[in-house]
């Protein structure tokens, strides 16, 4: 759904504990965006956000300014931001959830990823577009654009994504190693997920690395006869990838 004068300015104000953080951005940007410009780090790093209307409605991270602006006639956000424990405990990786990348021709992107690959349109808008098959996702960006760390160049990975079993524990994890990467911790919730992103540099290029943990109400797969998904894929988790040889001597 394209938003309407997607390019006109307005002020987005988050109302965090009755204190008032107004930035101005184009109302064809996402709440993300503007958050991450208006609110200082003490309610982001380490945080659980959360975002709700005056009138009480939840919104999430990727609803569009201007829709909102529309919709319920204001931009202001009544943003709640709670410290994450990080408490140390097990968790594990489930598995890939989904792979970002950034494109010249979206539109193009979209026709052959659905057309001769089969994945299956679940969002097309002028955020992202979200092609799906099975379990995994391919999300589209539009090559650069205004996201957070979007790539100028087509064909670069914007982000991946893995899902975690406690993202908490998670969490506890990266503050462990916080060494290796950058990030600021900012736990953003969505529609079906809890999301915390974190920036991996190899060289001259950096990463965005997705962990997410599923709502119980949306974890599973029913229907379309998805249940049997396990049964065609691979377990590449099972054993050492191709034909291992032994090296030379032993």
């Amino acid at each position: 759904m394209a938003v309407p004068r997607a390019n006109e300015l307005t002020t987005v104000r988050f109302i965090v504990d009755d204190e008032i953080y107004a930035t101005e951005c184009r109302r064809g940007q996402i709440v993300h965006q503007a958050f991450h410009t208006a609110l200082p780090a003490k309610y982001t790093a380490g945080c659980r956000l959360t975002f709700r209307t005056p009138s009480g409605d939840e919104i999430f991270a990727d609803n569009f300014v201007g829709q909102l602006e529309d919709y319920y006639g204001s931009t202001d956000i009544l943003t709640s931001s709670t410290p994450s424990a990080g408490l140390p405990g097990p968790w594990k990786t489930l598995g890939f959830d989904h792979l970002a990348i950034s494109v010249a021709d979206r539109a193009a992107a979209r026709d052959f990823f659905t057309n001769i690959i089969g994945m299956q349109i679940m969002r097309d808008d002028p955020h992202l577009t979200v092609l799906a098959t099975g379990p995994t996702a391919l999300f589209l960006f539009d090559a650069g654009s205004d996201e957070p760390l979007s790539p100028d160049r087509p064909s670069s990975w914007h982000h991946i994504g893995f899902v975690v079993d406690n993202l908490e524990h998670a969490y506890a994890h990266l503050k462990a190693n916080a060494s290796a990467f950058t990030s600021d911790f900012a736990l953003l919730e969505r529609d079906e997920r809890w999301s915390l992103y974190f920036f991996y540099r190899n060289g001259d290029v950096t990463f965005m690395i997705q962990f997410s943990e599923i709502k119980d109400g949306s974890r599973g797969f029913a229907g379309s006869g998805r249940e049997e998904f396990p049964e065609f894929l691979y377990d590449y988790a099972s054993r050492p990838y191709g034909i291992q040889l032994p090296d030379e001597g032993q």
